[in-house]
């Protein structure tokens, strides 16, 4: 499930919310020498106000996860923070999910965050009878003060459903994460992770980040889907989601792959997609 949402965020609409997130900011912000105009919290609130990763995974999950069909584990991935800085929103998620999950954030990783959830989620699956697990990956287009780094072109969410789903489109096979890879280094690693990884398989295609295609130029893959810039988090999700969604034949393994160069995480993930009916 994936969805691009407008903002600001609904519980922005009411006055007293605006002037607590408003003041909460500027004093988070201000040992930074960073300003948050005061105008943005004002009467109408700002088309350029952020969203709330809580009201968008929770749009999320209604469509993925029923009432029949619980869910153990609940991991949320983000890298930049949202405009309900007082929320934990994991815990606000397990209540409003369907089985009221163990639940828990990942951030301050970049893009590697929802790789280490998934890396996570199956360690979960192997020691503590996790059965089902999702995984929300959120990102948000908007902060309300200047940032050094890029922030998102849109508002979006991916979600996704791990376990014994009774229609499952792919298997995860492996998850692999290297810290502190120069950009020097990332053509060589991925390509040698890609080849281990492709042993048993006839056919791989590969969908990667704009800013792993960046510096990996050339991957040995029958298929390549690169993700054009401007969602660093959910990018390659997105594209996962065409690639195991679309009508078109499917490669019987799939990779999705990102580099941060910000951060040096090079992570690859495997879904062997197994035979499909006709």
């Amino acid at each position: 499930m994936r969805r691009t949402f407008t903002g600001p965020a609904e519980f922005l609409a009411d006055p007293g919310n605006r002037a607590r997130v408003g003041e909460y900011l500027a004093d988070m912000a201000r040992p930074y020498a960073r300003e948050v105009p005061a105008a943005l919290f004002g009467e109408p609130p700002s088309a350029a106000l952020g969203h709330s990763y809580g009201e968008m995974a929770e749009a999320l999950i209604g469509p993925v996860v029923s009432a029949d069909e619980p869910v153990d584990l609940l991991v949320l991935a983000f890298s930049i923070h949202d405009l309900r800085p007082g929320r934990q929103t994991a815990a606000y998620l397990s209540h409003v999910t369907p089985g009221a999950p163990m639940a828990f954030a990942i951030c301050d990783q970049g893009s590697a965050a929802a790789f280490s959830g998934l890396r996570i989620a199956r360690e979960y699956a192997s020691s503590a009878g996790v059965r089902r697990a999702l995984l929300i990956v959120v990102e948000q287009g908007a902060l309300p003060y200047d940032c050094p780094v890029t922030v998102p072109s849109q508002h979006r969410g991916v979600a996704m459903l791990f376990g014994d789903c009774a229609m499952p489109q792919a298997r995860v096979a492996d998850v692999r994460q290297h810290p502190g890879v120069p950009p020097s280094g990332v053509a060589g690693l991925a390509a040698a992770d890609l080849a281990e990884l492709a042993a048993s398989h006839h056919e791989v295609g590969l969908v990667l980040s704009d800013a792993l295609a960046a510096v990996w130029t050339a991957p040995a893959a029958g298929r390549v889907r690169v993700m054009p810039p401007g969602q660093p988090a959910t990018g390659v999700w997105w594209g996962l989601i065409d690639e195991l969604a679309g009508d078109a034949g499917h490669p019987d393994l799939v990779v999705a792959a990102d580099y941060d160069p910000d951060l040096r995480y090079l992570c690859l993930t495997a879904f062997d997609t197994g035979p499909r009916s006709s």
